[in-house]
């Protein structure tokens, strides 16, 4: 099952040397994009472009281009009117969307990458992962949420794991491959890995931390359907999401 967290930025990604300068990169690639940011505002926030910009490496072209794609995309996906959903496995796509559009929106896009995807292997077997669906996930954060994402942490992935990277890893693109680390619960450096991105005292035994307090999925469930509703997200909702 994968899990998405927020932790410390990282101090050493490039970047212009001045916020100033950074606000004439989102200005230049504003001016590209055009009447685009009539029918997105929303999306198409400096927040947003800074994003887009990071992830390229602040080509203000390469940046809008990749924006035009996403603006695209959410015109057939619509990840804004996704609602909180846990119906079926047939959904987990939608849930992602759902977790990353929320991260993203509540970001300003002034600090770097602090979105941590962490995949617990716990009852994993080549079936319950199809290879479509982690393709179709590479696809969507890379393209769509690109700069999101800080680290990917595989969590004690079985043997048979090595074979399902080997073809995964055509997907990745160089700089999301950078941030893959596996991490094993009897490993010292595995140990080091995770105390450098959490506070151990804070994140759940679950995952390795020191917090023996368990999730409570129904009152989390109720706190983001009531946040759905504040954002008008449900709208459009077919009855079974919204009833889920």
């Amino acid at each position: 099952m994968s899990y998405l967290f927020r932790t410390r930025s990282d101090p050493t990604l490039q970047k212009p040397a001045s916020s100033e300068e950074q606000q004439r990169k989102v200005d230049d690639v504003r001016e590209l994009l055009g009447d685009l940011q009539k029918e997105k505002p929303s999306f198409l926030s400096d927040g947003t472009i800074r994003r887009f910009l990071r992830a390229k490496n602040w080509s203000t072209e390469q940046a809008a281009k990749a924006l035009k794609g996403a603006v695209k995309w959410r015109r057939q996906y619509k990840p804004e009117e996704i609602c909180w959903s846990l119906t079926s496995t047939k959904e987990r796509m939608k849930q992602l969307v759902y977790n990353l559009e929320n991260m993203a929106m509540n970001s300003d896009g002034t600090q770097e990458e602090n979105v941590i995807w962490m995949c617990n292997f716990r009852g994993w077997t080549l079936s319950s992962t199809p290879l479509w669906e982690t393709r179709e996930s590479l696809h969507i954060i890379q393209n769509y949420y690109p700069g999101l994402i800080g680290a990917a942490i595989l969590s004690n992935p079985p043997k048979i794991f090595e074979s399902f990277w080997k073809i995964v890893k055509r997907f990745i693109e160089p700089t999301l491959e950078e941030k893959v680390k596996f991490v094993y619960s009897n490993n010292s450096d595995s140990q080091r890995i995770m105390s450098d991105m959490f506070d151990m005292d804070k994140l759940e035994s679950a995952f390795g931390g020191r917090n023996t307090a368990s999730l409570d999925i129904s009152k989390y469930a109720e706190r983001m359907r009531r946040r759905d509703q504040l954002r008008g997200a449900c709208k459009h909702a077919n009855s079974n999401i919204s009833s889920s």
